[in-house]
């Protein structure tokens, strides 16, 4: 059953699961989109103020944007967000680390101009295994109300 922006409350919270920091898919990330040594020299992230290799954060929000699609998003009707209003990395992810993700509903409100949409502010938080969070982001979701559902009432992804 797919949800439309009437079946979404501010105040409602998701656990959307975690996944583990595995060493060689950090390094292979960074490697390709986040260069800095930090995420992809062993040794030189040693001698750093962290002490050692550590996930690039663009990472960390990948693999958290991931779980939000399967654990919230995947069953809405969604036309996207306007982008992230605030992004925090807080605490380095490390290799081996495990993250839990979770989802707060944070506001909703209709749109003023179109009756086919509403917008959702979701706040997803990301903790490591000592409890210590990751990351944070708030963004501003489109998602289309039973009016404008169209292509979903029809049965279609």
């Amino acid at each position: 059953m797919v949800r439309y922006f009437e079946d979404i409350a501010a105040g409602e919270t998701h656990d959307l699961g975690s996944y583990t920091a595995e060493r060689e898919e950090l390094l292979s990330f960074a490697r390709r989109y986040d260069p800095q040594r930090i995420h992809t020299d062993p040794d030189v992230a040693a001698e750093t103020m962290y002490g050692g290799l550590i996930a690039s954060g663009w990472h960390t929000a990948g693999a958290c944007m991931a779980l939000l699609v399967e654990g919230f998003l995947r069953e809405t009707a969604t036309l996207g967000s306007f982008g992230l209003e605030e992004l925090r990395w807080q605490t380095p992810v490390r290799p081996g680390d495990t993250v839990g993700v979770e989802l707060d509903v944070a506001d909703k409100m209709p749109s003023s101009s179109r009756e086919d949409r509403g917008y959702v502010d979701l706040e997803v938080t990301a903790e490591n295994d000592d409890g210590d969070e990751v990351i944070y982001w708030l963004s501003t979701n489109i998602f289309l109300t039973r009016a404008g559902g169209g292509a979903w009432s029809a049965g279609t992804d």
